[in-house]
């Protein structure tokens, strides 16, 4: 493993674990010579034993949604790109405690959550916090590309433009949810994992939300 690597996320060997049944896996996954078709738990498996190829791989997956994820919570008010280094140092630091069976998504966005109220908190800004909703970089899953006409074009950009001027006058609390259920596609089981809220909470939320987002989309422009 590279010096630098070592150096930045403090991967190193650790010692042999007690459990002969998770000896062996580990020393399988020492073995592993390609990381692409790895499971995510794998991954996080390995990268708890040092693997830096396989944290690598991690990153690769997970480095660009995280990102776009910590840019909108934070709207600018602290730099994304150390929340997402901070938000996986914590990865490679916990790995090991990672629960068996569960999505790695939620897991890494309620890490990243919390860098992101943490860092907000020391800068004396959680209670102005405001959830970017810049939707630029999103497009719906599988969706047909075709040419698109100019005016069907020039109509959705408007209704894009409406859609981003009703989201920013939603409370944090209704945006935050949105932006994991909607455009994140979590379901709300994940999501209450994220946020740490019930799940009636959540339905609670999107359902007012949705409803003032109709409410203010009827607005005349």
């Amino acid at each position: 493993m590279p010096a630098k690597f070592e150096a930045e996320y403090g991967l190193s060997e650790p010692a042999t674990p007690d459990d002969p049944q998770r000896a062996r896996k580990l020393e399988a996954l020492k073995r592993r010579q390609t990381w692409l078709s790895a499971t995510d738990e794998e991954l996080l498996l390995a990268t708890s034993i040092g693997i830096g190829e396989a944290f690598d791989e991690l990153l690769s997956r997970y480095s660009r949604p995280a990102f776009v994820f910590l840019n909108r919570l934070v709207s600018g008010r602290v730099d994304p790109e150390d929340l997402l280094q901070e938000a996986f140092l914590r990865v490679v630091q916990h790995a090991g405690e990672f629960r068996t069976g569960a999505p790695f998504k939620p897991w890494l966005f309620t890490i990243a959550r919390n860098v992101a109220y943490n860092a907000l908190k020391r800068a004396g800004r959680r209670d102005v916090l405001e959830v970017k909703t810049d939707l630029s970089d999103w497009e719906p899953a599988a969706r047909e590309r075709h040419t698109p006409d100019p005016s069907i074009a020039a109509e959705k950009d408007e209704e894009k433009r409406r859609l981003l001027s009703a989201l920013e006058r939603l409370p944090q609390c209704h945006r935050e949810i949105l932006i994991l259920t909607v455009f994140e596609g979590f379901t709300y089981e994940e999501a209450s994992d994220v946020t740490g809220d019930p799940v009636g909470t959540l339905r609670s939320r999107v359902f007012h939300a949705l409803r003032k987002l109709r409410e203010m989309l009827k607005e005349r422009p």
